[in-house]
């Protein structure tokens, strides 16, 4: 056998080689694909059963609120908290307020303003605050302001 036969052979059995190397390497690529694609489908069915979960629990909450099950009934407790302390904390938020809402057109209008600048309507929950105190107000709103921009 010839010198070019011997390359001739050796050539075609590392060409055999590195069509199988690819082959194996394409196969293990789609498989990984594959693999990726119902990881990302489990996740996506894990997304939905949370959702349906906290659905459950919201219904249940607004269902059996004022009579829940002995086993649900420190859960509700603590929802129930949690929303006369939220509703605490937005009383506390509006007395910081130097606007309000005009209740007939929706504009912004300071606290101590008898009539909307926009529509006139008179303000019911006029409140009559003296300029120095409307100073301090302000003053308390902007430092809170720069507390949380830290």
């Amino acid at each position: 056998m010839g010198f070019l036969e011997k390359v001739g052979g050796f050539a075609g059995k590392a060409g055999e080689k590195i069509s199988k190397a690819a082959t194996g390497a394409a196969d293990k690529s789609k498989l990984l694909a594959e693999k990726a694609k119902l990881k990302s489908h489990i996740s996506t069915e894990n997304s939905n059963i949370s959702k349906a979960y906290t659905e459950l629990g919201k219904k249940y909450f607004e269902l059996f609120a004022q009579n829940p099950a002995e086993d649900f009934a420190e859960i509700v407790g603590k929802i129930n908290d949690a929303n006369a302390h939220i509703a605490e904390l937005q009383q506390q938020l509006a007395a910081l307020d130097v606007e309000t809402t005009c209740p007939k057109c929706g504009a912004s209008i300071r606290k101590d303003q008898q009539f909307c600048q926009s529509c006139g309507a008179k303000m019911e929950s006029f409140v009559d605050v003296a300029p120095e105190d409307l100073e301090v107000v302000v003053e308390a709103v902007e430092e809170a302001k720069e507390d949380t921009e830290i």
